[in-house]
């Protein structure tokens, strides 16, 4: 049964086979939908595609432009675009020049090494785990999320504090989710409620959407 749907892009077609073959064999249960792609040239165009089809994670190589000048961004540029858009996205680099990968890049936790999918290492189902774990603690956080931010909008009364953690709450779920369902700050009292719980309700129908894709 699918449950999660991945993508993985690099500019060398072996690569990219050598990947699926990598989640095939690994897919006990066949959980992943997985889609490899080769890079578009602009960094802006390809990620509204990427963006449009809803992945639940994303693995790019490095080094995108090796075989191909013409791309214009690496791995780490494309993470850092989408986790512009969607905070806390999963999102892997794959390189063999792990020390350029962490010096360029912000987050030295996103980077990893071709070597966990190899079998000589002893690591071959790691990173295929650490993929489906990431994803679930991703979207479990957004459930987290929406439980707390359902807890405040049924209290009475909401002091500032309270007020300030429900803009900060939902705030989270439009950047994660990357949906229009922002709550305009002056919605966020207990004399807008009513209106409050519509525009909730009409988030949770949105993930819940994204969720069954």
């Amino acid at each position: 049964m699918i449950r999660f749907k991945i993508l993985f892009v690099d500019e060398v077609e072996s690569e990219r086979n050598r990947f699926l073959r990598y989640m095939y064999t690994n897919d006990d249960e066949r959980e992943f939908n997985t889609v490899a792609l080769e890079p578009e040239p602009e960094l802006d165009k390809f990620l509204q595609s990427i963006l449009d089809e809803n992945f639940d994670a994303i693995i790019t190589d490095h080094k995108l432009s090796e075989a191909n000048p013409n791309i214009q961004y690496d791995g780490l540029e494309l993470v850092e675009a989408i986790l512009k858009i969607k905070i806390a996205f999963p999102c892997f680099v794959l390189t063999s020049f792990d020390d350029d990968a962490v010096r360029d890049g912000d987050d030295v936790n996103i980077v990893y090494i071709k070597g966990l999918m190899t079998s000589e290492d002893g690591h071959k189902a790691k990173f295929i785990d650490k993929i489906k774990n990431q994803i679930i603690h991703h979207r479990k956080k957004i459930e987290s999320t929406k439980k707390e931010l359902k807890g405040l909008i049924k209290k009475d009364y909401l002091d500032a504090s309270d007020e300030a953690r429900l803009l900060e709450l939902d705030t989270y779920l439009e950047k994660a989710t990357n949906t229009p369902s922002s709550v305009p700050a002056q919605l966020k009292s207990t004399h807008n409620l009513n209106e409050l719980h519509k525009m909730i309700d009409n988030t949770e129908k949105l993930l819940a959407e994204l969720k069954g894709k």
